[in-house]
């Protein structure tokens, strides 16, 4: 059985960067779920089931196809928090965090597509987390990292990639994670299933036992 091409189920540039500047080449769709809809029993667990649904609902595709979705979600105090829905929220959210420690919840998972059918399998999903030890601001630098409008669309109201770090005392995990796509475990279950885009970049490649089917 040959995969001729990986999918993105994502509209987000951040997880499309990780992955190209990983060599890890993507066709992107939007994922047809409502995700604000699913909840799981814990912050990690509603991530994870997240990222499975995006994985299995793009449709039908026209080729052999892995496709790769993501999610992530914040635990603070052991409630799960999502994208702010204004600038209010996401300086009321950053003011909660400031002088606090939370965590960031990111899941992968990986659905296989035969092409022209219906029915896709998931074959991988798994969260990773990091921990992450916010300094404490004042007023006026949490006006002005507000302002920058990094607070849309991201789980945490920040982008650590870009100017969020330096609202970070010091973190404890790998910045993929933290970005929102664990890249070195999205590589190794690639591996895993006879796609390697250090050796051979573009598809097809060989899907490997036990997946096959």
């Amino acid at each position: 059985m040959k995969i001729n091409r990986l999918v993105l189920a994502s509209t987000s540039r951040f997880r499309r960067v990780l992955l190209e500047q990983s060599g890890i080449q993507v066709f992107g769709i939007a994922p047809q779920c409502d995700e604000e809809a699913i909840v799981g029993k814990s912050p990690l667990e509603t991530a994870r089931l997240r990222a499975d649904a995006k994985a299995l609902s793009v449709g039908i595709v026209h080729e052999n196809s892995i496709v790769i979705a993501a999610d992530q979600v914040l635990e603070f105090q052991g409630r799960a928090y999502g994208k702010a829905l204004d600038e209010d929220e996401a300086r009321q959210r950053l003011r909660e965090f400031s002088g606090q420690v939370h965590r960031l919840h990111s899941a992968f998972s990986l659905a296989f597509y035969e092409a022209d059918r219906p029915t896709p399998r998931l074959v991988s999903s798994q969260v990773t987390t990091a921990t992450l030890g916010m300094r404490s601001l004042d007023p006026d630098e949490l006006d002005a990292y507000v302002k920058t409008r990094e607070w849309e669309g991201c789980a945490g109201c920040y982008q650590y990639e870009n100017r969020g770090a330096q609202l970070f005392d010091w973190v404890d995990g790998d910045h993929t994670t933290i970005i929102g796509l664990p890249v070195l475990s999205l590589l190794k279950e690639l591996r895993k299933l006879g796609i390697n885009t250090l050796t051979q970049p573009m598809g097809p490649w060989d899907l490997l036992p036990p997946v096959r089917p």
